[in-house]
């Protein structure tokens, strides 16, 4: 799939797993594709939050604006998004901006948000650049620690989030997530559809080495259809899970030690 938005409508719904037996699978590792959907959906709503404050804050009317100014963009654009209104404040000073939110609902998806985030802010003529960081932040059920880059573009009609990440928390489903790497969302408003693509991995290390299991995702759905495309899953022995998503609320899940399954998705 070409990659243009962190979804989607910029909004990939949140997928619901079902995972049956995985056979002779269920020796290979622990991971499981509940895991590796917990780790998706966990990456993605970081990516649709970053999203959300950018999208709107946009400066091309601006010429040679500073990171103050959009600083005190973002911060007006974060407060007219979400809901209720008395849910979220955010308080620019200079280039930075505070964001406390309670049990707020907003864009792409997005709800019971709950913590606090950080954003300071670096600007050109062709982008905005944030580093964000929160310690605890409650978002679709999961609870995140984020500390991410993000580089917002907009080209037309299409906004684009490109960002890289080290977080770590407690995913929806309740599984430890621990990631590091890339992704790129990307948005349009006029089709309602967007995009999640990128690759991040967890690294293990001991006293006999090293290991590391990884994601790849890459994800369009469209306003509030069911999603397609792949997640490909590798475990820490080199096997693989693939789950296919093909706009049906049911998911195939294959090994490449020869299990199968399906998966049944939130989505319609």
């Amino acid at each position: 799939m070409k990659i243009s938005s962190l979804s989607l409508s910029l909004s990939l719904l949140p997928l619901t797993l079902v995972v049956g037996c995985m056979n002779r699978d269920a020796a290979v590792t622990s991971d499981t594709a509940e895991q590796s959907i917990d780790s998706q959906e966990s990456v993605e709503s970081e990516g649709n939050m970053l999203m959300g404050a950018l999208d709107g804050a946009d400066v091309q009317a601006l010429t040679a604006a500073t990171a103050d100014q959009i600083a005190v963009r973002i911060a007006a654009n974060i407060e007219a998004r979400w809901a209720p209104s008395t849910c979220v404040s955010a308080t620019p000073s200079g280039a930075n901006v505070h964001v406390v939110y309670t049990d707020c609902t907003g864009p792409r998806r997005l709800a019971h948000v709950t913590g606090e985030v950080d954003l300071a802010v670096t600007a050109s003529l062709t982008s905005i650049d944030v580093h964000a960081t929160s310690a605890s932040l409650q978002v679709n059920n999961a609870d995140l620690a984020i500390d991410a880059t993000a580089v917002y573009t907009r080209t037309g009609d299409e906004r684009q989030v490109v960002v890289h990440s080290t977080g770590s928390g407690t995913g929806p489903r309740g599984n430890a997530i621990e990631h590091q790497g890339d992704y790129t969302i990307t948005w349009n408003p006029t089709t309602t559809c967007g995009t999640v693509a990128g690759h991040w991995q967890t690294d293990l290390s001991g006293a006999r080495g090293s290991a590391e299991r990884s994601n790849d995702v890459d994800l369009e759905r469209c306003a509030m259809g069911c999603p397609t495309g792949t997640i490909a899953h590798h475990f820490l022995n080199g096997a693989a899970m693939t789950i296919t998503f093909d706009g049906t609320p049911t998911a195939q899940w294959s090994t490449s030690l020869g299990g199968s399954g399906s998966v049944t998705l939130q989505c319609q």
